[in-house]
C-alpha cells in the first residue's frame, strides 16, 4: 500500500525478453604442453564440413565430436581431428608396453617414449637429451640441472623418431634413424621376436653403439 492509502500496480511488460539459451561448453582437448584446444567446424570452399582444433573458441564451435571423427595429438602436442580407422589401430598395447618398459629400464633413456605409428612401433628421442641438456647447463652453483627443472623442460620439449619396430611375418624387424645424407630409416638391421629385438637393441639408443648397428 502506498502513501495514498491505494495498492501499487504491477507493471508487467506486454513484450518480456526471452532468455537467451546458454551455450553448451565447446570440446576441448588440453595437450601434454598444457595448451587447451577447442573443437570447431569450419567449411571448405565447397561447402562441405571441415573439423579442427583452436586455442580460442570462435564461430563454429562445437560441443560435441561428430560421429567418425576423433580428436588426436602428436607426439609434440599438435592437436587434431582425424576421421576414425579401425585399420590405424594395428600394434598389440602389450607390444608398445613391452618396448617401453625395456626403454625405462635403461637409466641413460629417461623421458624417451614409444608411441604406435601406424602399424610400428616407434621410439621418440627429446631433443635435447636429459643427459645433454645438463651439460649444457653452468649456471647452477652445483654443476648439474636439478630434477624438477629438467622435468619442466622436458614437458615443453621436441621429440624425434630414432628407432622403430615393425612387423613382419609373425616377427618384427628393426631400423634406427640414419643422419648421412638425406637421412631417414635405414634398411632392416635385424628380424626376430620383439622381447628379443628390444633388448638387444634399445640399450644402444643415444650411445656411441647406435651408429655401429648394422
Amino acid at each position: 500500500m502506498n502513501s495514498n492509502g491505494r495498492n501499487k500496480a504491477k507493471v508487467i511488460p506486454l513484450f518480456p525478453h526471452p532468455k537467451s539459451p546458454r551455450p553448451e561448453d565447446p570440446v576441448a582437448h588440453r595437450n601434454r604442453i598444457g595448451a587447451t584446444f577447442y573443437l570447431h567446424e569450419g567449411r571448405t570452399k565447397s561447402g562441405r564440413p571441415r573439423y579442427f582444433m583452436a586455442k580460442t573458441i570462435g564461430e563454429g564451435a562445437l560441443a560435441k565430436v561428430p560421429e567418425g571423427f576423433e580428436i588426436c595429438e602428436s607426439i609434440n602436442g599438435v592437436v587434431s581431428v582425424r576421421r576414425m580407422n579401425d585399420a590405424r589401430a594395428t600394434v598389440p598395447p602389450d607390444d608398445i608396453a613391452l618396448v617401453q618398459s625395456v626403454i625405462e629400464r635403461c637409466s641413460h633413456l629417461h623421458y624417451y617414449l614409444a608411441r604406435a605409428v601406424d602399424s610400428a612401433i616407434v621410439i621418440y628421442e627429446p631433443n635435447p637429451p636429459p643427459k645433454q641438456l645438463e651439460e649444457m647447463v653452468f649456471e647452477y652453483g652445483t654443476g648439474h640441472l636439478p630434477a624438477d627443472a629438467i622435468a619442466e623442460y622436458m614437458a615443453h620439449a621436441k621429440y624425434a623418431p630414432i628407432m622403430k619396430f615393425e612387423p613382419q611375418g609373425g616377427e618384427y624387424v628393426v631400423r634406427r634413424m640414419t643422419f648421412r645424407g638425406h637421412g631417414g630409416w635405414s634398411y632392416p638391421m635385424n628380424s626376430g621376436k620383439l622381447a628379443t629385438l628390444a633388448r638387444q637393441m634399445i640399450p644402444s639408443i643415444g650411445t656411441d653403439k647406435f651408429f655401429e648397428l648394422a
